[in-house]
């Protein structure tokens, strides 16, 4: 029995002792790291596996972990564990602070050693100054671009669920995505949905639907665009309107075009309402903000700030984004008013604007605003309307621009004839019509005719276009003597300039260059022609109407 005993005795130290030395590890290998993107602060866990020479996991060996080269944004512990019974696991874990970090792990057991894959800490919280908002998409998944989308009839009522789809981008101050981050919408008009909350995905997007419903736009007085819009406690320093709006470029008449000079005063266009009328019986005056839809992004991060000596935190005195608390600036003027909707982030039950400290944990905010676009009525392109002072037609017929000597002016009795004594026509969309001269039609020898005219929405918008056919088409008489081409580049738009003129070519379809003996075929005297300009927009990039507006038509003849 005593013989037995120290027997067994032996043979469980000598199991004892090749377990606890890593002699009797066969493998060790990587497994995983979890969570398998690390962000910056993150407990990382690096976790490796032993097996022995029949491939099962190996308990009790130890294992000393270490980085493959110094780094001291990046602490491991422990330096050393044992693998696990059952599993085989050995496991280390790693806190990367303040900067973005990769490193690898090596894992030492016995006379066996791997290193890991690299592990890359990026990623932090949200931040402020990396936070975007956009409507689109233009392009791919996520990108913006899309500035209007159509949402009145003629008659200014609202067509319902016209729909575009917006994205916040979140991002950490290091440029990385941030997923997981809980992104609130709020809007001045209209309607997100299907719930004002979206989940990031994996890089950083959040992205929901916006439609046009109720409630409608504020509809806010005419305003002059600066340069250097206030930027205070309380005012967060946006321009009056946003730069693809081109408000750098009003005047309150836009179809006047270029001012002399070429100097704009920046007063937004305006023009009285033909149609409609206040509630106290005023009539409304149209501008282009009226329309102008403010939506905001909101999620927690901190405020931005420049990183000075890069060492990954705000130290005291380097610049920062100071934020007030989120607001949808309906009316534009860059500050909170009664009436618009807010955040209360410190809860006491009332707006608060910047508070001249830095923010590690806040409410960051971006914001974006989308035009809202009609159609014009029959009053809005007359030259006049009864019982309307101050009247502007948001449509003026066209004007020669080529050659330098044909007069953009209406023509009068002097103006120079067509070789036949016609002029060309253009009609207006209610009928009426409007003569131009463009003398040098038929003289081949001075080539095309290049003519302009002006048609926006009520408004002094340009109507929305969101389809890659969207464009002004001229449809010409049949075996017409003459070429009707539109100059404007087809497609949906980047912009919407309130002085954007469509622009058309009229030239004739024989050889320009061949004598007048020679044109083919031989015209003994004036032969006329006749061509209408139609536009064609799509309301919205989902599923949007098609816009068909007759604008004018051209006529005149040519030898």
């Amino acid at each position: 029995m005593r013989l037995r005993l120290r027997l067994l005795m032996a043979l469980s130290a000598l199991t004892l002792t090749q377990c606890g030395d890593g002699a009797g590890v066969a493998v060790i290998e990587f497994v995983e790291v979890l969570p398998a993107r690390p962000r910056i602060g993150d407990v990382a866990t690096v976790r490796f596996r032993l097996l022995d020479p029949r491939g099962v996991p190996l308990a009790g060996a130890p294992v000393e972990f270490s980085l493959d080269a110094a780094n001291e944004g990046v602490k491991i512990l422990p330096a050393r564990a044992d693998s696990l019974v059952g599993s085989g696991y050995a496991e280390t874990q790693l806190v990367a602070s303040s900067r973005v970090n990769s490193v690898i792990v090596v894992a030492s057991a016995g006379d066996k050693t791997v290193r890991s894959p690299p592990i890359t800490f990026a990623g932090t919280v949200p931040s402020g100054r990396q936070l975007t908002f956009q409507c689109g998409p233009f392009g791919g998944n996520g990108t913006g671009g899309v500035h209007a989308i159509g949402a009145y009839d003629q008659s200014r009522y609202l067509i319902a669920g016209s729909s575009v789809d917006c994205t916040a981008h979140v991002g950490d101050r290091n440029g990385d995505g941030v997923e997981n981050a809980l992104v609130s919408f709020l809007t001045e008009a209209g309607t997100i949905g299907p719930t004002s909350i979206s989940l990031s995905n994996l890089v950083g997007d959040a992205t929901v639907t916006y439609k046009t419903s109720y409630p409608l736009p504020l509809d806010v007085p005419p305003g002059q665009f600066s340069w250097s819009p206030q930027n205070d406690a309380t005012h967060t320093g946006e321009y009056l309107a946003p730069l693809w709006m081109h408000p750098f470029n009003w005047r309150s008449d836009p179809t006047l075009g270029v001012p002399p000079g070429g100097i704009y005063d920046m007063n937004e266009p305006q023009r009285p309402d033909p149609i409609r009328l206040a509630p106290d019986g005023q009539r409304n005056v149209n501008n282009r903000r009226d329309n102008l839809v403010t939506m905001i992004a909101v999620t927690s991060g901190e405020e931005g700030f420049t990183d000075s000596n890069n060492n990954g935190v705000w130290d005291q005195g380097e610049p920062f984004d100071d934020l007030t608390e989120p607001f949808v600036d309906a009316n534009d003027n860059g500050t909170w008013d009664v009436g618009e909707l807010f955040i209360d982030a410190n809860n006491d039950l009332k707006w608060t604007g910047k508070n001249g400290e830095w923010d590690a944990n806040t409410f960051i905010w971006r914001q974006e605003r989308i035009l809202w676009t009609g159609m014009p009525i029959r009053e809005d392109v007359e030259s006049a309307v009864p019982g309307v002072p101050g009247h502007i037609p948001v449509f003026s017929p066209a004007s020669c621009l080529v050659p330098g000597d044909c007069p953009g002016d209406v023509i009068d009795m002097d103006c120079p004839r067509l070789p036949d004594g016609g002029l060309p026509v253009f009609e207006l969309p209610d009928g009426g019509v409007q003569f131009y001269c463009a003398q040098a039609l038929g003289r081949a020898s001075l080539g095309p005719v290049q003519l302009a005219f002006y048609i926006s929405d009520p408004w002094f918008n340009p109507i929305a276009r969101n389809a890659d056919g969207d464009t002004c088409a001229v449809a010409e008489s049949e075996n017409s003597p003459v070429r009707v081409t539109t100059l404007n580049a087809a497609g949906r738009a980047f912009t919407y300039p309130s002085d954007q003129f469509v622009r058309i070519q009229v030239s004739d379809v024989r050889d320009p260059s061949a004598k007048p003996i020679d044109q083919i075929p031989f015209r003994a005297g004036g032969v006329g022609f006749s061509a209408s300009v139609e536009c064609l927009y799509t309301s919205s990039p989902r599923e949007g109407f098609l816009m068909r507006i007759p604008v004018t038509s051209i006529r005149g003849s040519i030898e």
